[in-house]
Order: C-alpha cells, then sequence, then structure tokens
C-alpha cells in the first residue's frame, strides 16, 4: 500500500512540474496543424502530398537568417516570400485572418518540434 501511495505522489509530482504530460501549447498546435495543414504537408520524411514535407523543418528553421519562430511567422504569414524549390506557389495567403494569434504562436511551436 505505501508503493503505490509513493507511485501516486511521484505521478503527482511529474504532472505538477510538467513531466508526463504535453504542454497545452504544443496540444493546441498540433490541432492545428491538423486542421490547417495537413491537407498539403505531411510530417513524415520524403512524403510529399502537395506541399514540401516537413519532417526536420525545424532544423531548416535554425539554420536561417532568421530566427527560429520568426522563419516560420515568415513562411506562414507571407509564403511568397520563401517558395521551396520544385514546389508550386500553391501555400494560401489568408492565414493571418483564418487564425488567431494565439493559434499561430502554438502552430509555430509546434513546427519548432519537428527535427
Amino acid at each position: 500500500m505505501k508503493r503505490l501511495g509513493a507511485l501516486f505522489l511521484v505521478a503527482g509530482l511529474m504532472t505538477a512540474c510538467g513531466g508526463g504530460s504535453e504542454d497545452a501549447g504544443l496540444v493546441r498546435g498540433r490541432q492545428v496543424f491538423t486542421e490547417h495543414c495537413t491537407a498539403c504537408h505531411s510530417t513524415t520524411p520524403e512524403l510529399v502530398i502537395v506541399g514540401p514535407s516537413l519532417a526536420g523543418v525545424a532544423a531548416r528553421a535554425a539554420d536561417s537568417d532568421l530566427e527560429p519562430s520568426d522563419f516560420f511567422r515568415r513562411a506562414i504569414l507571407t509564403p511568397k516570400a520563401d517558395i521551396v524549390e520544385g514546389f508550386a506557389d500553391l501555400m494560401p495567403t489568408d492565414f493571418e485572418q483564418k487564425l488567431a494569434d494565439s493559434d499561430l504562436e502554438a502552430l509555430i511551436s509546434f513546427l519548432l518540434t519537428l527535427e
């Protein structure tokens, strides 16, 4: 019985400290990605739907001249600024109107995890 109590204590501490559960912003970012991005982009390497795969995109953002979050912000809000070679200019240009600021930030947080 003491072991069970200790197990609950450890589980409670992990949850309180953020361990064992995904950040709410990342959960929302994944939802926004699913709602707005997966029709054209995969997160599987080499899997092209319409647009490029976003597998490893966090590393590409880190290698850009911009801060990674600014790289994604520009790619989402001003997609014509950087069209990936070999892909048509099909990315919607109305995400600034479609996404609340909090959803845009959550989406960027999620994209930053795609290493």
